[in-house]
């Protein structure tokens, strides 16, 4: 774990607001059934190419990973009926359906082209039709899904808002996770303090819990009597019924790693009661940017529109560039294995990933 400054400081309402929407959202049942669902056209897809593709192409595939996409897919099956019915142990460590898809969904992911991995990583652009069948696999991630899962190691989840909200965070060399898009009016995070635990204690309930030290009204100055408000300690986790509630990082100077660990507060923010009537609302507001549109696009020697930040996927790898408003997009570095090579560039089509006014990326009536 690294604690580096914080960016998204939990004093800004704005993020508390982001923060907790962004965990409802990865804990709820539309996310996982439509992972679910990507799994299954991913699994369906694989299957397709593995009985009509070349016998040579197919050879870049592992042979048990069909096995292993088999058995996600049937752990998805097991583990959404529960999750219908308000049972969240579907992410409890080694027992929980969820939490097992951790392994073959790992395996999958490690060796999913070996031609292309080294120490079982990507380390160069899969080929066309690989890549093709590569983004149905990574359709079925949300960045944050894990999170669910009980710490192994009785430390908090995560500590620094940033890593669910900071779009750099979404960005890979090889491909972008789509990053979240808000409801215009987030609701206000509420601020109950009537169940307050603390490290080791057994979480009570489902739901969202926040990291605090606690302040009192003192009797004679000394003696504690009822709360009188919270210093937020970190960001906000989600816990399920039954773990034990965690340690949490913290930044120290002092210390030789730059952070350390201690016991804290927890406070319920949130309670998670979801489903347990056997009602699934209405969760379409979590995917607002199923059809934004088409992103705003320029090729290179085209006037760059919006200072911004720019990608492409040309010359077998994701590349990204800082252009300003006015400046000619560049061409883009064509990937080569042996590193000691000359630099070729080639032509590229960029896509626009964020602008620096905070504007639309994606075509309006005056892009056209």
């Amino acid at each position: 774990m690294i604690i580096e400054p914080l960016c998204y400081p939990m004093t800004d309402e704005q993020v508390r607001r982001k923060l907790l929407w962004l965990l409802q959202r990865l804990s709820s049942y539309r996310l996982w059934q439509r992972k679910r669902d990507a799994w299954a056209l991913f699994a369906e897809q694989y299957e397709a190419a593995l009985k009509t593709w070349p016998e040579d192409q197919c050879d870049g595939f592992h042979p048990k990973a069909i096995i292993w996409i088999y058995d996600a897919l049937r752990l998805y099956d097991q583990g959404l009926p529960e999750l219908a019915m308000g049972n969240r142990q579907v992410w409890q460590r080694m027992t929980g359906e969820f939490h097992q898809l951790a392994r073959p969904v790992g395996l999958v992911r490690s060796f999913f082209y070996p031609r292309c991995h080294e120490r079982w990583s990507q380390v160069e652009a899969y080929p066309p039709a690989i890549q093709t069948l590569n983004n149905l696999r990574i359709a079925e991630a949300y960045r944050g899904d894990n999170l669910l899962y009980p710490p192994h190691d009785n430390v908090g989840n995560f500590y620094d808002a940033a890593y669910l909200l900071d779009p750099e965070k979404y960005r890979w060399e090889f491909h972008i996770e789509p990053y979240p898009v808000f409801p215009k009016n987030l609701p206000p995070v509420p601020e109950r303090h009537d169940i307050i635990i603390k490290t080791d204690d057994p979480v009570p309930c489902d739901g969202i819990w926040e990291p605090v030290k606690i302040h009192y009204h003192r009797k004679f100055l000394v003696v504690p009597t009822e709360i009188r408000g919270f210093t937020c300690l970190g960001a906000f986790n989600y816990f399920i019924r039954g773990m034990n509630a965690p340690r949490q990082a913290y930044v120290d100077i002092l210390s030789r790693a730059g952070f350390d660990y201690r016991d804290v507060h927890w406070r319920l923010v949130w309670q998670d009661n979801r489903y347990c009537d056997g009602i699934i609302p209405d969760e379409s507001d979590y995917f607002l940017a199923e059809n934004p549109g088409k992103r705003i696009t320029r090729h290179s020697g085209e006037a760059c529109p919006h200072t911004g930040r720019w990608a492409t996927l040309a010359g077998g790898q994701q590349q990204f560039a800082e252009v300003k408003a006015g400046a000619l997009m560049p061409k883009a570095t064509q990937y080569q294995s042996d590193m000691f090579a000359p630099e070729i560039v080639i032509p590229a089509t960029w896509s626009l990933l964020h602008r620096d006014d905070e504007g639309n990326v994606y075509l309006t009536e005056q892009d056209h």
